[in-house]
C-alpha cells in the first residue's frame, strides 16, 4: 500500500502524540478542575488558583508533575487530565499531597495565601518519584 507524504506526521507532531504538549493553560485547567470538600469560591481554592497562576512556567511544570507524575499536558488539553482538589483535614503545617494516578492534589485548608504558596512550593520542589535523582 502506498502512503503520500501527507499521511505522515512530522516529528513534532509524534511527539505531541507521545509526550503530550510542553504548553501550559493553567486558565484552562482551573476551569476544568474538580473539587471534593472544597468547593471553587472556597477562599482555600481561590488562594490557590492565586498562587498557581502568579507561578513561573518552571513552577507550574512542577505542579503539573507533582499532580500527574508528568510535566506534560495531554494531546486532548488540560480539560482531559480530570484534575481533583480534595480537602484533607490534618494539621496547618503539613504539606499537600497527591496521588498522580488520579491527578489529584489533597490540599490541608491552609489559613493564609502566604502559607498555602510557601507549603504548595516546598511540596512540588521537592517531588520526586522512586528511582530518580
Amino acid at each position: 500500500m502506498w502512503c503520500s507524504k501527507r499521511q505522515l506526521l512530522r516529528p513534532e507532531e509524534v511527539e505531541m502524540l507521545v509526550c503530550g504538549s510542553p504548553e501550559l493553560d493553567m486558565s484552562a485547567l482551573q476551569k476544568a478542575a474538580q473539587y471534593e470538600g472544597y468547593s471553587k469560591m472556597d477562599t482555600t481554592i481561590r488562594c490557590f488558583w492565586d498562587v498557581v497562576l502568579a507561578f513561573p512556567l518552571e513552577l507550574q511544570k512542577k505542579l503539573l508533575h507533582f499532580a500527574t507524575g508528568s510535566d506534560r499536558v495531554p494531546v486532548g488539553g488540560m480539560a482531559d487530565l480530570n484534575f481533583k482538589i480534595s480537602k484533607i483535614d490534618v494539621p496547618a503545617d503539613w504539606l499537600p499531597i497527591s496521588h498522580t494516578c488520579f491527578n489529584q492534589i489533597c490540599l490541608p485548608p491552609y489559613r493564609t495565601r502566604k502559607e498555602l504558596k510557601h507549603k504548595l512550593t516546598i511540596a512540588i520542589s521537592n517531588a520526586e518519584g522512586f528511582g530518580l535523582e
